[in-house]
């Protein structure tokens, strides 16, 4: 308390200019606190999902500008047109939820399909397709591991956010996945 009379008093003989200087002082230095915590946590993450999912092949961890996305590789989650999460990818999710209930950061499912048109009568396009997919897998976040659905945020892409080129196979095996993105704060 006696601290906080100090510092109210010494502001209040302080001209404005040195006032200034002080608070920009006081904002570089918490803002570059703030940076070095979220560089830690995303550090962190990383070390985290590596950890738990460094051997799976269908997995992949990747840097980016948004944050960290966490690359499920369509064949493990859900059979071919459908946005059921198949009972083998309980695994690969537990895993993943179990580092994000340790974090705080916003999570974005993007659910991505290739451009092959999709042949049911439950999903009139690859755009309702990847959306249910992404939907459900944030439905098993908030049922298995409690996650706040103020963290979450699903999103579906269909086919016009390709990695690869949906010519070939190869391609198109890769750009039917879901991303998990774990936000920078």
């Amino acid at each position: 308390l006696l601290a906080l009379f100090l510092v109210l008093y010494a502001v209040l003989r302080i001209d404005n200019q040195r006032l200034t200087e002080l608070q920009k002082k006081m904002h570089m230095t918490f803002s570059a606190q703030e940076q070095n915590v979220t560089k830690y946590q995303a550090t962190n993450v990383e070390k985290m999902l590596n950890e738990n999912l460094g051997n799976s092949k269908s997995v992949k961890i990747i840097k980016s500008d948004k944050g960290l996305i966490i690359r499920v590789n369509n064949r493990v989650l859900f059979d071919e047109g459908s946005a059921v999460i198949k009972p083998v990818a309980d695994k690969t999710l537990d895993e993943i939820v179990t580092v994000l209930t340790k974090i705080d950061n916003p999570v974005i499912i993007e659910g991505h399909t290739d451009s092959t048109p999709i042949k049911n009568t439950k999903y009139p396009s690859n755009w309702e397709l990847s959306t249910a997919r992404a939907t459900n897998i944030i439905s098993y976040m908030m049922k298995n591991a409690k996650i706040s659905p103020k963290r979450l945020c699903a999103v579906g892409y269909g086919e016009y956010m390709p990695v690869a080129d949906n010519t070939s196979i190869s391609g198109r095996i890769l750009n039917r996945r879901v991303d998990i993105i774990v936000l920078e704060k």
